[in-house]
């Protein structure tokens, strides 16, 4: 069985509730119509006898032939009121106005001189308390209700149709971008509309299209710089064989260069590896009391050399500062740091690396006094595989991996890094790690951004 579609079921509903209001309305109208007819038959019928009986009394009381005047004035206002009225008086004397008094009656003493001398009794020509009259009254105003009803059933259709429209309308909307998106056209988008609450759903698949045709354009690139920077080492290699198999050059001759190249590429190799393993850290981090300050100075050590090479000068300061981590793996976050640094600063620069210890977080800050990163770019440095400058970064074997591994760890950690940079002037990295970082900081895959990542 079709399901019915969200217009067609907000339609129903709405002409529904219209139905319900309407009959309720309607029921509720009629029982308090009938009680209130009732009444005021009820209320008119002992008014009248009131008036007849009093009538009645002064006639009696002053009238020269009473019973003659009585009967007159009863017959007369029977007739003009078209009721049926009764008296019967003490001496056995009955006058009568109408037909007999039968069915619902309202009787009235009559007292003439204090004295109980008869009694009058008032009646509808039908018997009942509502008249002819009162009840045309009530088949009219029910008819009118069903009139109300028909127009209330008509106005709730028309009402319904457009209302329904207008919430579906932009939800179908949704829905086809949506279709569109899942059929690999990234570029579809949704149209605002002023209703907030659909305005902020399309918001949200806007930013999520955005977001995927970014990593769609993203994994394109990443493939081919990967595909690239595979192929450079495996050429270099499967020419040098093939020209020791040739016979064009020595065998003793290639191999340090076949050497360094299959160090390339497992060094590629090696990063990729640690990719996959940093975004798994959530799960098997080796948390220990750490001093932080032991980790940036082994660090520094393990770099001095490289640091030598480039004609950079490296230099920490740092005090003991006590977190709960995993050192090797902090090792590695300040390890690609200071490696960066040094990487992107000239001959004659500086790079410097600082610990602090406040009562919320321990903060490792890494200074640099190179090139420096564009504005627009502070975002992206966290992204694998980019880089800004790929020509030196290639030239200097940067794999642009290695700042993703240090965003991952530092999630694990249930920590943060900012940044700032000046182009031309330099670049500040600060890694703000908890004293006591919860067990599962990593979110899941599926949850993460660039959040981390602040300027």
């Amino acid at each position: 069985m079709k399901r019915l579609s969200l217009r067609s079921r907000l339609t129903i509903a709405l002409i529904a509730i219209s139905l319900f209001a309407v009959a309720l309305a309607a029921l509720i109208g009629n029982m308090g119509l009938n009680s209130r007819l009732e009444q005021a038959a009820r209320s008119r019928l002992v008014a009248t006898a009131q008036s007849l009986a009093f009538l009645s009394s002064r006639t009696l009381s002053t009238a020269p032939h009473p019973m003659i005047v009585l009967q007159s004035e009863i017959t007369d206002i029977a007739r003009f009121e078209g009721l049926r009225v009764s008296i019967n008086l003490t001496n056995g004397s009955t006058v009568r106005g109408g037909e007999p008094v039968t069915g619902t009656a309202v009787t009235r003493p009559i007292i003439v001189d204090g004295r109980h001398v008869g009694v009058l009794r008032v009646a509808t020509p039908n018997g009942l308390l509502l008249t002819p009259g009162d009840v045309q009254l009530g088949d009219s105003l029910n008819r009118l209700h069903l009139v109300a009803a028909a127009v209330a059933l008509l106005v709730a259709l028309v009402t319904s149709l457009l209302l329904s429209g207008t919430l579906s309308r932009p939800l179908r909307h949704v829905r086809d971008v949506a279709e569109h998106l899942t059929r690999g056209d990234l570029d579809a988008r949704v149209q605002l509309d002023r209703v907030p609450e659909t305005a902020a759903v399309g918001r949200t698949l806007n930013t999520l299209a955005e977001k995927l045709q970014w990593e769609e354009e993203l994994r394109k690139e990443s493939v081919g710089d990967l595909a690239h920077e595979l192929r450079t080492p495996v050429n270099a290699i499967l020419s040098r064989v093939e020209a020791v198999q040739d016979g064009l050059l020595p065998a003793a001759e290639n191999l340090e260069v076949v050497h360094g190249e299959a160090l390339r590429l497992t060094h590629l190799l090696d990063d990729l590896a640690r990719l996959a393993d940093a975004q798994q850290l959530a799960f098997d981090l080796d948390r220990d009391l750490v001093d932080v300050a032991n980790v940036v100075h082994a660090a520094t050590r393990g770099l001095s050399v490289t640091a030598l090479q480039h004609g950079v000068e490296l230099d920490a300061t740092a005090e003991p500062a006590y977190l709960t981590g995993d050192a090797l793996r902090l090792e590695q976050v300040v390890l690609n740091l200071l490696s960066n640094a040094i990487h992107a600063t000239p001959r004659g620069g500086r790079v410097s690396v600082f610990v602090s210890d406040a009562r919320d977080d321990v903060t490792i800050t890494v200074r640099d006094t190179g090139c420096g990163i564009a504005a627009e770019d502070i975002a992206r440095v966290f992204t694998r595989f980019w880089r800004a400058d790929r020509a030196r970064s290639r030239a200097t074997g940067g794999s642009g991996i290695g700042l993703t591994i240090v965003s991952e760890i530092v999630r694990a950690h249930g920590g943060r890094i900012d940044i700032e940079s000046r182009v031309g002037e330099g670049t500040t990295i600060s890694v703000h790690l908890p004293h006591d970082p919860p067990h599962s900081a990593v979110e899941p895959a599926a949850h993460r951004d660039s959040s981390t990542v602040g300027a």
